[in-house]
């Protein structure tokens, strides 16, 4: 059964998720960005892969963001190494229907480097960066997020849906699809209300869509993210928007069942 989480949707794979040890070295997926539908109040989507925060306090992760605010879609690229913000990476202009690539790999555990790529394939765009990050190495990741915003629990913006192939995971120095490890599967959900559903994993990858809702009023929530974008045009690349694996462990997992 899947874990019932308020901010991710995807997948995480470890040694053992019941007992994960620090050996995940590498993760890999490809995906195609979404074009997020019109919306009357600020929505927000994040597709990445990572390595580390489940229940702790490290990630570093890269993925694009898809947003719906002010009227208009917004696609760009980024990475992320907590307990940093998100950085923009300006050197790839993405669109909508844009290929994309992206893994994050140990170079030198003593020296604690690791690599991080993501390229629009669709452009023949790439950015290929190192970094000094002392990650925990628990678990890698294949997400949908719906992140913070200044705080406050983003609204989920219409992405259609998202396949992830190619995912891949190096741990304890092999190297394979999600279904060759501990794995397990998250599907994000309001309350009780599921946002999006999540297919099973197929030979090496999955797809998330998102779940049509009957059109609310606007929520706190929302008109808390509409007023703090208004009072800061420029709040995505002053780095706002974080990722909800600093507050990870305080979200309610209501079904606890594993998959390995």
């Amino acid at each position: 059964m899947p874990l019932r989480v308020s901010q991710w949707s995807g997948y995480i794979a470890a040694s053992d998720v019941h007992n994960r040890s620090p050996v995940v070295s590498s993760v890999s997926a490809s995906w195609t960005v979404p074009e997020v539908k019109p919306s009357e109040n600020a929505t927000f989507s994040g597709v990445w892969v990572g390595i580390g925060g489940y229940g702790e306090d490290t990630l570093i992760q890269t993925g694009t963001e898809q947003e719906y605010y002010n009227g208009e879609a917004v696609y760009y690229a980024w990475y992320e190494l907590l307990p940093g913000y998100l950085v923009r990476i300006q050197s790839l202009h993405v669109r909508a229907g844009d290929r994309i690539t992206a893994s994050i790999n140990l170079v030198n555990e003593n020296a604690s480097t690791w690599s991080i790529e993501i390229r629009d394939v669709t452009r023949g765009e790439v950015f290929n960066r190192v970094f000094v990050y002392n990650s925990s190495m628990l678990s890698a990741e294949w997400i949908i997020e719906r992140p913070k915003v200044n705080g406050v629990v983003s609204t989920l913006a219409d992405f259609g849906n998202v396949t992830f192939t190619e995912c891949k995971a190096t741990v304890d120095g092999f190297t394979g699809a999600i279904g060759n490890f501990s794995y397990a599967q998250f599907v994000m959900h309001d309350d009780d209300t599921a946002l999006v559903s999540v297919s099973p994993l197929n030979e090496d990858g999955f797809t998330v869509s998102y779940l049509e809702l009957p059109s609310p009023t606007a929520s706190a929530n929302d008109l808390a993210i509409q007023n703090f974008i208004h009072q800061s045009s420029d709040v995505l690349s002053a780095g706002k928007v974080t990722s909800v694996a600093k507050n990870f462990r305080n979200l309610s997992v209501k079904n606890t069942s594993w998959y390995s």
